[in-house]
C-alpha cells in the first residue's frame, strides 16, 4: 500500500472540507431558518387577526424536513460504505442548493414543504451522519474525537456569522434574495469539498488513516472492524444509546426557551438577560464540542459523556434555583446547557464507534439518529407543556436534571456492556461471530 510518510496528508483536506460543510450545511441552512419564517408568512398572507405574521404553517417546513429524514436515515446509512463519497455528498449538497433556490418560485405555502423534503433527503449526509463518517474513516480512533469536535464547532461559528448577515439581507431585500445568496454560499461550502476533497476511506487513494501508525504494530495494515447492523440491534448497548440520544435531542428545546423562562418570573424587562443566555449557550456549544472531542481521546468517551451530563445538569439546577433576575447564575446556566449540544454532535458518534467499531458505523449511527429526528423538534413543546401544567418553568427544568442522570446512566451501560461483545468484532468479508 502506498502511504504518505511525510508532508501533507489528504486527511487534512477531508477535515477542512468537513469544517466547510458543517458551516455551510447545518450552520447556514438550518440554524438561520428562523429569520425567514415571519417574512414568508406575510408573503403567503398568513396573518393573525391583529395583523401579525402567523408562522404556524410555515414552520411545518421543519417538521417535514425532520420526518422525511427520519424515514430516510436507515436507508441512507447503508450507502456510506457502498456509494462513492463524491456522489453521495455531491448529490446531497445539490439537494440543499436546489431546495434553497426553489423558494424563489414557490407561490403557495404547501410548496415550501417540497424544499423541506429535499433538505430531509440531504440531511443524513450533510447534517447528521456524514461528517462523523468521514472523520472516523480518515483519522485514527485516538485522534478522531478532537477533529470531530473542532469540525462540529463550525456549525456554531457559522451561525454567529450567518444569522445576523441573513437577518439583514432578508430585511433589506426580501426572503427570496436571502435564499438565493444562501444557495450560492451552500454550493461553495458543500459542493467544492464534496467533489474535490472527499473520498469515503483513505484506502480508496492508497493511504492509511492519519495517526494510525501510532496505534498499530509496525507494518500492520489497519482494517475496518466491528459488528453488523443486525448484530448491533440485538444488544443492550444499542438501546441504551438510542434512549440517551432521544433525551439529548430534547436539549434544544430547553435552550431555546431560556429567555421565555426567565421572563415568566421577572417580566419583559429580562428580555436582554434571556438574549445574553442564548449567547452564553452558543459559546458553550462551540467550546463544548471542542472540549468533548479532546477529552474523549484522553480519558475515554464514557467518562467524557458522564462529565458533560453533569455540566448540563448543573445548568438545569441553576435554572431551578435562581430562575429570574439573577444575572451570573443565569449566564452560567445558559453556558452549561449549551454544552449539551456537544453530546449530540460529537459524543454520540464517538460512543457509537467505541461500542460497534468502523465496519458498519454509518449504518448503525444512522439508526442512532432516528430518535433525534423524531424528538428533536418536540423539545420546546415538551418544556412549554410541562411549564403550563405545573404553573412554571422550574418543574420543566427540573425534569432536565433527571434526563441528564438517565443520559449518563445510558452511556455507562452502553460502553460497559459493549465490552462483552468486543471479541465479536470482525472485518468486512469475515464470517459473522454469534453472540453466544
Amino acid at each position: 500500500m502506498a502511504e504518505e510518510k511525510k508532508g501533507f496528508h489528504r486527511a487534512w483536506l477531508v477535515f477542512i472540507g468537513v469544517c466547510m460543510m458543517m458551516a455551510g450545511g447545518m450552520g447556514l441552512v438550518l440554524n438561520v431558518m428562523g429569520n425567514y419564517f415571519a417574512p414568508m408568512a406575510m408573503a403567503f398572507g398568513l396573518v393573525t387577526p391583529d395583523g401579525k405574521p402567523d408562522v404556524t404553517q410555515v414552520t411545518l417546513l421543519m417538521t417535514v424536513y425532520s420526518y422525511v429524514m427520519l424515514v430516510w436515515l436507515p436507508f441512507c446509512g447503508r450507502l456510506f460504505d457502498k456509494v462513492d463519497a463524491r456522489i453521495l455528498f455531491g448529490v446531497s449538497g445539490c439537494l440543499i442548493v436546489i431546495g434553497c433556490l426553489l423558494f424563489n418560485v414557490w407561490t403557495e405555502v404547501w410548496q415550501i414543504y417540497i424544499s423541506g423534503a429535499l433538505f430531509g433527503l440531504a440531511g443524513p449526509a450533510i447534517f447528521l451522519v456524514g461528517p462523523s463518517v468521514l472523520i472516523n474513516n480518515w483519522f485514527a480512533p485516538k485522534q478522531a474525537g478532537k477533529f470531530l469536535g473542532i469540525a462540529s464547532a463550525f456549525t456554531g461559528v457559522g451561525t454567529f456569522v450567518w444569522s445576523p448577515v441573513f437577518a439583514g439581507l432578508v430585511k433589506a431585500e426580501g426572503y427570496k434574495f436571502g435564499f438565493t445568496v444562501e444557495a450560492v454560499i451552500a454550493a461553495v461550502l458543500i459542493l467544492i469539498p464534496a467533489f474535490f476533497f472527499f473520498r469515503t476511506r483513505p484506502e480508496d487513494v492508497g493511504l492509511q488513516p492519519w495517526g494510525i501508525e501510532k496505534e498499530t504494530a509496525e507494518g500492520e495494515k489497519p482494517k475496518a472492524v466491528g459488528v453488523s447492523g443486525k448484530f448491533a440491534l440485538g444488544t443492550i448497548a444499542f438501546w441504551a444509546i438510542l434512549i440517551g440520544a432521544g433525551l439529548i435531542s430534547l436539549g434544544g428545546g430547553y435552550k431555546s426557551l431560556m429567555p421565555t423562562a426567565v421572563q415568566s418570573v421577572g417580566g419583559p424587562e429580562l428580555a436582554m438577560l434571556g438574549a445574553t443566555m442564548i449567547s452564553a449557550a452558543a459559546v458553550g456549544n462551540i467550546l463544548g464540542k471542542i472540549t468533548l472531542g479532546t477529552l474523549a481521546d484522553k480519558i475515554g468517551i464514557k467518562n467524557a459523556m458522564v462529565g458533560f451530563a453533569v455540566v448540563s445538569a448543573i445548568g438545569f439546577a441553576l435554572m431551578v434555583a435562581f430562575m429570574g433576575n439573577n444575572m451570573v447564575p443565569m449566564i452560567i446556566a445558559g453556558f452549561c446547557i449549551g454544552t449539551g449540544d456537544a453530546m449530540m454532535s460529537v459524543g454520540l458518534p464517538l460512543v457509537t464507534r467505541a461500542c460497534y467499531g468502523d465496519r458498519r458505523y454509518g449504518e448503525i449511527y444512522s439508526y442512532m439518529n432516528m430518535p433525534i429526528a423524531l424528538l428533536g423538534g418536540l423539545g420546546a413543546t415538551f418544556v412549554a407543556l410541562v411549564a403550563s401544567l405545573t404553573g412554571g418553568f422550574q418543574a420543566a427544568y427540573g425534569c432536565g436534571i433527571v434526563f441528564e442522570a438517565i443520559i449518563a446512566a445510558c452511556m455507562i451501560v452502553a460502553v460497559v456492556t459493549a465490552k462483552k461483545f468486543r471479541d465479536k468484532w470482525t472485518a468486512e468479508g469475515e464470517p459473522e461471530k454469534s453472540r453466544g
